[in-house]
């Protein structure tokens, strides 16, 4: 026989489909591919194989029994045949391949080189059959599935040279992975648990949500994540609620804490903000309490130099409102030194303005026209940039108004033509619209007096600081 050359090709397991409707068993049999030259040419003929497994290259003992198949037929060098050396002889032990072949003009078999080693494909087989010698997997088609019992995993993979997908680790002391990569450019792959399924539990055996956890003591969840100046989205976890659509508009909550003895939300931090709160149109942080003598909203600090709470509109606005009763022990009044009420008053009345009582309308005050005015009502506050203190008001309106100082600290408007101001010196309304005077004749001033300087105006007209006490 003339020299001749054997390539091992491709080794896959095969299954039989039975006539009925239910997958069969995968069976004991894989397809052996290969390719025969004669005199460095491709053969084309019909050859007979002898296939025996041994459980070393060279040397060894034989591993079950001989094969034989007759008409093999080559094409181009090519053929593929069926082997079946039973059950039982892959099992986690390697084997080799000893193939010999004759055509049909040789007289003799002639060894087709060295033995080949079997690849991982057959040692499936070991794999898919029970501990009885049936399969307790079902093959359908390209799908796998294995009905009986569960599948444990207790070794880790090596990175592969190719192929995308999920991957199963085991073997670890300290834990098991999951994870989904590709291979083929060495990247992660995202995994996605139960998609399009159902809900996905830890600790739960009938999940009530997407992801339910259940943990025994500790931590439920936790994330970490560290933060990067390139995202601008840096959290451990971020919650999102969505309205339900045109059908069913009911909002949903992007976060929801709850608890029956701890806190239903909880946040710390080193060097920021604990719990942030922010709403583009509703309320940033709300609070909410059914509980006897308890509060909606707590906030404590334990620093001398800190707030317990702290509340600024920066669009100028209100920056607290409290709809109801406020006890309150100490205020401190920062950046007024007044106290006003607000009064309907004409457009253009400044700060600074002494007002008198409008008799003619009942609950309104007007610009101070005449001097020694017993009917002296205050000033308007705000002059010289020191805003009132404490601003009482019957409603919210603001427009046409203006907050008059009834008692108090306040900058008003000035006139000397009657005599220089000094500091201490009482004040009138003046015959100079709007403006005060000193105070000269003591029968006059009877209920006429708009309260004590603090500062002095020597001539002409001016502010001077006015410690308001209507007398």
């Amino acid at each position: 026989m003339s020299p001749r050359r054997l390539l091992l090709a491709l080794l896959i397991a095969t299954s039989t489909l039975a006539a009925a409707a239910h997958a069969a068993a995968v069976g004991t049999a894989f397809t052996y591919q290969g390719r025969i030259d004669r005199n460095n040419f491709p053969a084309n003929d019909t050859y007979s194989l002898i296939l025996r497994l041994y459980d070393a290259a060279t040397l060894g003992t034989q591993v079950g029994a001989s094969q034989t198949l007759n008409g093999v037929i080559a094409t181009n060098g090519l053929f593929s045949v069926t082997v079946d050396f039973g059950a039982g002889v892959f099992t986690n032990q390697a084997r080799w391949l000893d193939v010999q072949v004759k055509g049909s003009a040789d007289a003799a078999y002639t060894p087709m080189g060295a033995r080949q080693p079997i690849t991982p494909v057959p040692f499936a087989l070991y794999a898919l059959n029970g501990g009885t010698g049936g399969s307790q997997w079902v093959s359908d088609g390209p799908d796998l599935t294995y009905p009986t019992g569960g599948v444990g995993f207790t070794g880790g993979s090596s990175p592969f040279a190719s192929g995308k997908g999920v991957f199963i680790e085991g073997g670890n002391v300290t834990n098991g992975n999951v994870f989904a990569f590709n291979y083929d450019t060495f990247t992660p792959l995202t995994l996605a648990l139960n998609a399009p399924g159902g809900n996905v539990s830890i600790g739960v055996a009938t999940p009530a949500a997407k992801l339910d956890v259940l943990g025994t003591a500790g931590l439920g969840i936790k994330s970490t994540v560290r933060g990067s100046a390139f995202i601008t989205e840096n959290a451990a976890i971020r919650g999102i609620g969505n309205n339900g659509g045109v059908t069913d508009p009911a909002p949903a909550n992007g976060v929801w804490g709850s608890s029956n003895g701890g806190y239903g939300v909880y946040g710390t931090s080193v060097s920021s903000i604990g719990v942030y709160g922010l709403s583009s149109t509703n309320d940033g942080v709300w609070g909410y309490s059914t509980g006897p003598f308890k509060s909606g909203v707590v906030g404590l600090c334990n620093t001398s130099t800190g707030q317990g709470g702290y509340f600024r509109n920066d669009g100028g606005g209100t920056a607290m409102y409290i709809d109801g009763l406020a006890k309150i022990k100490t205020v401190q009044i920062l950046g007024g030194a007044d106290l006003a009420e607000r009064f309907e008053a004409p457009d253009g009345t400044e700060p600074g303005t002494v007002m008198v009582i409008d008799a003619s309308a009942p609950g309104r005050i007007r610009v101070s026209d005449r001097a020694y005015a017993r009917t002296v009502a205050g000033v308007v506050s705000g002059a010289n940039g020191l805003a009132a203190g404490v601003e009482l008001a019957k409603d919210e309106k603001r427009e046409g108004t203006v907050a008059l100082a009834l008692t108090g600290r306040v900058w008003v408007k000035c006139d000397a033509a009657h005599g220089a101001i000094h500091a201490g010196d009482l004040l009138t309304s003046a015959d100079r619209a709007g403006f005060a005077m000193v105070a000269k004749d003591r029968d006059q001033s009877q209920g006429a007096i708009l309260g004590k300087a603090m500062t002095s105006l020597e001539h002409g007209t001016g502010l001077v600081l006015v410690l308001v006490s209507l007398q």
